[in-house]
């Protein structure tokens, strides 16, 4: 006898979902309903052996879906969804459509092909994209809130907007930083090739014999000469390794540890963890999410350990039944105008609208704080090369006077 996979809502409204087997489908639908189950979705079981070639081939695709979907693809992925949806689409129908589109990765268009398998073995889509292990947890959680509230094309637009929103200031700030970095790589560059190049090979021409700064670098500039493959080897290696220092729990709090001890840094760090985690939560409470999931997930996606462990302080007095306002307060983890328009939004029930002002307050504090970092850090790039020039030119200058003295007390003898 033929098995059906439904998906539909019982008497209390509660999603429910399993298998069912009947001569045909209108004799499993006659069945479900008269258990009083509401059918949302239903269609008919592969054979076993389909099934299970299906679930290895689902499987081998998640194994290549290693790394997150990159912020530029999931926007457009939203947008492009949410208009489909919104015009009638099936979403099985919108997403075989998706994957075809050049416009995304061909990694992306795999991942979405196991989603469309997951789909058809009768999964919901948030548990579809959670299976493939590419798409974090906010996301997730976002188009689940979409799919039991039966808005999911809302919710997909919030998600564009959202992502939209932090890639637009991550690109300000990386765009700010741009400049100051180019210019001190670029300076580097360009004293070390005078430095350890240049000048060695000008000093070795003349036949001086140089002392102090200078024989310092004829010396690093003999040792780069004899152990290029070495250095390349140790560059590699060291760049490697503190990648993945920076992604284990002491390599995070290392980093948070030491963008805040820099005066710059430290402000650029805490108005974005802040608007980070403000728009973060405001856009999940505004999609019903579970509030202590929610604080969790919006703590995770600053980046910051210190807030993600503090963070759990606040989910517990949460529990306990404190209100947010006051969590937050105890917890000492966020200024006291968050907190205290947290307050607001819980007393006049638009904790979300609130929470998305505070994040957009923090966003022009982070624009200033940006741009006093940059306008710090021009005079200090300024100096360095300065200074590093003008200690070429002694140690140069003071090698040429002393082959001067050298010829002039050989000529008197």
């Amino acid at each position: 006898m033929p098995v059906y996979r439904y998906i539909a809502y019982d008497k209390n409204g509660k999603r429910v979902k399993g298998i069912i087997e009947a001569p045909n489908e209108l004799g499993a639908a006659n069945s479900l309903a008269g258990k009083g189950l509401k059918i949302l979705k239903m269609e008919k079981k592969r054979s076993p052996t389909n099934c299970k070639g299906d679930e290895t081939d689902v499987k081998n695709r998640r194994k290549r879906a290693f790394f997150s979907v990159p912020i530029e693809e999931l926007t457009v992925f939203s947008r492009q969804l949410a208009t489909m949806i919104s015009a009638g689409i099936r979403i099985k129908n919108a997403l075989e459509i998706l994957s075809e589109q050049a416009v995304f990765s061909k990694r992306f268009r795999n991942i979405l092909r196991s989603v469309i398998d997951d789909l058809e073995e009768g999964k919901s889509l948030s548990e579809a994209f959670e299976g493939t292990g590419a798409f974090e947890p906010i996301f997730v959680n976002l188009i689940k809130a979409g799919e039991e509230g039966g808005v999911l094309d809302e919710t997909l637009n919030k998600v564009a907007e959202f992502y939209e929103s932090s890639k637009e200031l991550s690109d300000e700030v990386k765009a700010a930083m741009r400049y100051p970095a180019f210019v001190m790589g670029f300076a580097v560059l360009v004293v070390g090739v005078v430095a350890f190049y240049i000048i060695p090979s000008l000093v070795n021409k003349i036949a001086l014999s140089p002392s102090g700064v200078v024989a310092f670098m004829l010396n690093t500039s003999e040792f780069l000469s004899n152990y290029k493959i070495e250095i390349t080897i140790g560059v590699i290696l060291i760049i490697g390794g503190m990648k993945l220092f920076l992604s284990t729990t002491i390599g995070r709090r290392f980093k948070d540890a030491i963008s805040l001890i820099m005066p710059g840094l430290r402000n650029i760090k805490q108005k974005s963890s802040i608007e980070r985690f403000s728009r973060t939560l405001g856009v999940l409470v505004g999609a019903r999410v579970n509030l202590p999931d929610a604080l969790m997930m919006a703590a995770q996606a600053t980046g910051s350990y210190f807030m993600t462990v503090k963070m759990g302080k606040v989910v517990a007095l949460v529990k306990e039944g404190k209100t947010l306002r006051d969590s937050l307060k105890e917890a000492g983890i966020v200024p006291q105008l968050v907190y205290e328009m947290v307050g607001t939004g819980e007393a006049t029930g638009k904790l979300d609208e609130v929470l998305s002002k505070v994040a957009d307050f923090y966003t022009q504090q982070l624009r200033v704080e940006v741009k006093k970092f940059v306008s710090m850090i021009e005079p200090l790039l300024i100096a360095f090369i300065g200074g590093f020039v003008a200690l070429l030119a002694i140690g140069l200058y003071s090698t040429i006077f002393q082959f001067q003295a050298g010829m002039g007390g050989g000529g008197g003898m």
